[in-house]
């Protein structure tokens, strides 16, 4: 620091303008003014109303249905008045009656259960004969020393 110039003083910041102050609460708030400018007109021509579609009318619905009525009345008519009449055709039929008769039938069922029981002996192949062997060697040699191991702790516990 001995070789370093010497610093000139800090100046203290400038102020900072003061700002509005905050509006109370509660207080009105003033309206703002629109912009002043030239008003814009489009010109557009009015849309024509939508033109009527066929579903819309119910009168064609309505007439239809009143002439199949008249139309069917008509026919039933035309038909109905060719049976009457003397003859075999006016005439009509007497009614039958049906009967019928059930009778239920239960019949035993017969239920057979049949176990099957398969059992298989296998002889050893003669390669692993000598396997067995050892195998058989091996248990009693196991149980020897187990012997011998209960018969060590039993010598132990007594002293």
């Amino acid at each position: 620091m001995a070789g370093e110039p010497p610093r000139p003083p800090r100046r203290p910041p400038e102020p900072t303008p003061p700002t509005e102050a905050t509006r109370p609460l509660g207080a009105p708030i003033q309206p703002r003014q629109p912009v002043a400018g030239e008003p814009m007109v489009e010109r557009v021509p009015p849309e024509w109303p939508p033109e009527e579609r066929w579903w819309e009318n119910p009168w064609p619905a309505v007439l239809a249905a009143i002439l199949g009525l008249i139309l069917g009345g008509l026919i039933g008519y035309a038909l109905a008045d060719k049976g009457e009449g003397s003859g075999e055709a006016g005439r009509a039929t007497p009614a039958t009656q049906t009967v019928t008769d059930t009778q239920t039938v239960t019949q035993p069922k017969v239920v057979e259960r049949t176990n099957t029981v398969t059992a298989t002996t296998q002889t050893p192949a003669p390669a692993n004969q000598a396997g067995e062997e050892r195998a058989r060697e091996a248990e009693a040699d196991l149980r020897k020393v187990e012997r011998e191991n209960t018969e060590l702790k039993r010598e132990l516990e007594e002293r």
